[in-house]
């Protein structure tokens, strides 16, 4: 799973929690571990039209338009027993739904998932042309943090049609204080996907340089990816295969056991499509203070010199020294990690962000009652999704 489908099942747990009925409609190709985890929690999910195999055979436009057409038609048979649909968009995406919701006559809320700098180069016209409808039909379009929100405003979304709402933690996941160490030894957690860019090769040479000085340090890795042979050769190469553990891929319920036995959570994430990161959440909210570079929506999730410390990205030395720091100040790691926890609990837990977008969603009812209650009853709402 990436971090996106991750903040859906959390969000949609605290949804629950919280008397709503959520669904969530995806394509589950190479998916299973949503529908498993959605499944165990009750949360219903919907397998979206995909391209199947006779469409391959057809023209490429043709065959397009045939998968759009069913899509919209499926979404459009969901809404009809749901209130609200809830896009979760990487780029400028589901043009499908918003025609869905357009005919269905359901409101529509957006949860941007990457910034538009981000998506530039991949910004065609069909991109466009969503873009305009989604600013046209869309309640409220939210980004995690006030830079990417500023940038969304200055491609003409109105302030009062915008809003900040952070990604969350399920708090009932990852909750209490992290245990006690039964090996006298300091160890940093990095949960994040195997690929360039998230930090690893760093966080590497940044241990070649603190092992001789701190026999005590170990360092866990918690993902998979295209990079991790890469990554296992460089282990290798700087006689790291004592300190650094590959744990691989772990499934999302299994996370906080592990991260609980570390000390400190780090991400020295470069990465163009990183945008607000769930990991360094997760470790705070176990009480773990976080190490972040000063990239995207880090310096939102982290309070430099108080529940963290935010590093320059590829900064091996600062990384170096952010480490060390709490290795070696035992005061400012008990702080740290203290006021992680705390910053978690007030700001990022998925009850907070829940209860944010459930007014969201009530406020886009409302509104669509008042434009539509001169043409049709309406009655009570059922459910919001």
């Amino acid at each position: 799973m990436t971090g996106v489908e991750t903040f859906i099942l959390q969000l949609t747990r605290a949804q629950m929690r919280r008397g709503l009925a959520p669904a969530i409609a995806m394509e589950l190709s190479d998916r299973q571990d949503v529908l498993k985890i959605a499944s165990e929690r009750g949360i219903a999910v919907y397998d979206l039209p995909g391209r199947q195999a006779f469409l391959s055979i057809l023209p490429q436009k043709v065959a397009t338009a045939l998968l759009r057409t069913r899509r919209i038609r499926f979404l459009y048979n969901l809404l009809k027993e749901n209130d609200v649909l809830h896009v979760q968009a990487v780029g400028l995406s589901c043009l499908d739904g918003f025609l869905a919701a357009a005919l269905a006559g359901k409101p529509v809320i957006v949860t941007h998932h990457g910034t538009l700098s981000w998506f530039a180069a991949q910004r065609d016209r069909l991109a466009d042309v969503t873009f305009w409808i989604e600013k046209k039909i869309a309640s409220t379009i939210v980004m995690p943090y006030k830079a990417a929100l500023a940038e969304l405003n200055s491609e003409g979304v109105s302030a009062a049609r915008s809003s900040v709402i952070p990604f969350c933690v399920d708090e009932q996941l990852f909750a209490s204080a992290s245990m006690p160490s039964t090996e006298d030894n300091f160890r940093l957690a990095l949960v994040a996907r195997m690929v360039s860019g998230k930090g690893h090769i760093e966080l590497l040479n940044a241990l070649s340089k603190l092992a001789p000085r701190h026999p005590k340090l170990r360092a866990m890795f918690i993902g998979d990816g295209p990079t991790r042979g890469q990554i296992e050769d460089k282990i290798d190469r700087l006689g790291l295969r004592e300190i650094v553990e590959c744990k691989g891929k772990v499934d999302h319920r299994a996370v906080p056991a592990l991260v609980r036995s570390a000390q400190v959570i780090v991400l020295p994430t470069y990465e163009p499509g990183e945008m607000y990161p769930l990991c360094l959440l997760e470790g705070m909210a176990l009480g773990l203070p976080a190490i972040g570079t000063r990239w995207s929506g880090i310096p939102d999730i982290i309070d430099d010199g108080v529940s963290g410390i935010i590093v320059e990205p590829r900064d091996e030395g600062g990384l170096e020294k952010a480490i060390e720091h709490f290795i070696t100040d035992t005061g400012f790691l008990t702080r740290a990690s203290k006021a992680a926890s705390a910053r978690v609990r007030s700001r990022f837990t998925a009850s907070i962000v829940a209860d944010s977008y459930t007014d969201l969603y009530r406020e886009a009812m409302s509104s669509r009652v008042r434009v539509t209650s001169h043409h049709i009853r309406i009655r009570p709402p059922r459910k919001l999704s």
